[in-house]
C-alpha cells in the first residue's frame, strides 16, 4: 500500500510538471469517466472545492443560479469535492451527487473526490496553487468552497476565498468581464472598469483607507517616525518638474512636493476619495499654494493625461490598489519619456514596523510585482526608519501583460 501511495504521488507530481497547460491536466466526474478542462478550452472556467457539511454548503445554491444565468454565454462551472477541512466531506461519491441533486438540484458537473491540498493533492490543484503555474493567484487553498476564475486562454484571471458567495458582485463582475471579448472589455472600461483583484503575487490586497483616519496622516509625530522631510529630499525635485502624488489623501506628501517644483512646476494630486482632495484643496489654500491640480481618479485608472509626468510618486498606496495591473499601465502611459515612478512602502522584513501585515511589502515583493509590469528598478534607499523607498523606470525590453483583464 505504502508503494502504491509513493508511485501516485509520483505520477501526480509528473503529470503536474509535464503539462503546458490546465488543459492538460485529467481527473475524474463523479461517475468514474475520464476528463479534462480540455473538454472547455475557449470557455470561462469555475473551480471550486466543495463539501457537503461545511457551514458554507449552501453556496451549491448559488453556484448553481451562476450555472443557469452564464452557462449559455459560455461559463462552466466544475465542483471537486474535498475531505480535507474539518472532515467535511466524508460520503461516497454516489453519496456526493445524490445530496446535490436532492437538496440543492445541482445540474453542473461534479468531479470525483480529491485532495487539494499538500503532497497529495491532486495535479489540477498543484497546478491552480503553485507559484511557477500560476504566479499572480498561486496559494495555498484554506478552506472549502475557494474558488478559481479561469479565463478562455486558460490562465487564471481572478481567484476569491470561501467567504466570497457566488452571487456577489465581484464574482458576477468578474465572470461577466471574462466573457467578453476584447473589443466589448475597451468599451467596459470606461463604463464600470475591470473587476477588482482581492490577492495578487501571493499577498492580500488591502482596504484602502476611509478619508475619516485622515488625521492620521497629519499626526504630530510622523515626521519622527518615518522622517518624511528626508524622503522628500531623496525624491531629488526640481523646479518645473511635474509630479504625481497617486493615493494623495489630504495631502500631506502634495504640498511638501508642490513647494519644491515652485510655480513653473505642477503636482497632481490623486485620489479615489473626493473627501481626501477637499481637504488637500482647503490645506493648499490656506498655504497659498496654487500649482496643484486635484484628479479624482478611478480605482483601475491614474486618469493623468498621457506623457505628462516626471514623477509619479505612490506613498504607501501602491498595496490597496484593487487594479494593481491596471493603474500600473495607465502611470506608464503617463510618464514623459525618461520619467519615474516612485514606491514607498512600510517593510515587511522589519517585525517591529508597527503597521498589519497587509499594509506592509517587502522589497522583492516590490521589485516582483514591477517588473512583471513593465518597470526595473533604478535605485533604491534605505535609510529610512521604517519604509523601503524604491525608484522605477519603464523597462523597454518588457511589454506591458496582457491577461484575462486587460482591455
Amino acid at each position: 500500500m505504502f508503494r502504491l501511495v509513493i508511485v501516485l504521488l509520483l505520477t501526480c507530481g509528473a503529470l503536474t510538471c509535464g503539462a503546458s497547460s490546465i488543459y492538460d491536466l485529467p481527473f475524474e466526474s463523479i461517475d468514474g469517466k475520464a476528463s479534462s478542462l480540455g473538454d472547455y478550452k475557449g470557455e470561462v472556467i469555475l473551480l471550486v472545492n466543495v463539501a457537503s457539511k461545511c457551514g458554507y454548503t449552501r453556496q451549491y445554491a448559488g453556484l448553481q443560479k451562476l450555472h443557469e444565468q452564464y452557462s449559455g454565454k459560455g461559463l462552466r462551472i466544475v465542483a471537486f469535492p474535498c475531505n480535507e477541512f474539518g472532515g467535511q466531506e466524508p460520503g461516497t461519491e454516489a453519496e456526493i451527487k445524490a445530496f446535490c441533486k436532492e437538496r440543492f438540484d445541482v445540474t453542473f458537473p461534479l468531479a470525483s473526490k480529491i485532495a487539494v491540498k499538500g503532497d497529495a493533492a491532486h495535479p489540477l490543484y498543484r497546478w491552480l496553487t503553485g507559484e511557477e503555474t500560476n504566479p499572480r493567484f498561486f496559494g495555498q487553498v484554506k478552506w472549502n468552497f475557494e474558488k478559481f476564475l479561469i479565463g478562455r486562454d486558460g490562465q487564471v484571471v481572478n481567484r476569491f476565498r470561501t467567504r466570497a458567495n457566488p452571487t456577489s458582485e465581484s464574482i458576477t463582475g468578474a465572470i461577466e468581464w471574462a466573457l467578453l471579448d476584447d473589443a466589448a472589455r475597451a468599451v467596459e472600461y470606461d463604463k464600470g472598469g475591470p473587476p477588482a483583484l482581492f490577492e495578487y503575487y501571493g499577498r492580500e490586497i488591502a482596504r484602502t483607507m476611509h478619508w475619516q483616519g485622515a488625521p492620521w496622516l497629519m499626526r504630530k509625530v510622523r515626521e519622527e517616525e518615518e522622517r518624511t522631510s528626508e524622503m522628500i529630499k531623496e525624491l531629488k525635485l526640481k523646479e518645473g518638474m511635474v509630479v504625481a502624488d497617486i493615493g494623495s489623501g489630504n495631502g500631506y506628501h502634495t504640498l511638501m512636493m508642490a513647494k519644491l517644483i515652485g510655480s513653473k512646476g505642477k503636482a497632481y494630486a490623486v485620489d479615489i476619495q473626493p473627501e481626501m482632495l477637499r481637504m488637500l484643496e482647503d490645506r493648499a489654500k490656506k498655504a497659498g499654494i496654487e500649482n496643484v491640480v486635484s484628479v479624482k481618479n478611478r480605482y483601475w485608472d491614474a486618469d493623468l493625461p498621457e506623457k505628462s509626468i516626471d514623477l509619479a510618486v505612490m506613498a504607501d498606496v501602491y498595496h490597496e490598489f484593487s487594479h494593481p495591473e491596471e493603474m500600473l499601465a495607465s502611470i506608464h502611459r503617463a510618464l514623459k519619456p525618461g520619467g519615474q515612478v516612485v514606491l514607498l512602502e512600510f517593510r515587511t522584513e522589519d517585525p517591529k514596523v508597527p503597521i498589519k501585515p497587509e499594509h506592509k511589502m517587502s522589497k522583492a515583493q516590490v521589485i516582483k510585482e514591477m517588473t512583471v509590469n513593465g518597470f526595473k528598478l533604478a535605485r533604491s534607499y534605505d535609510k529610512l526608519p521604517w519604509q523601503h523607498l524604491l525608484f522605477f523606470t519603464v523597462n523597454p525590453l518588457e511589454s506591458l501583460p496582457r491577461d484575462g483583464n486587460s482591455p
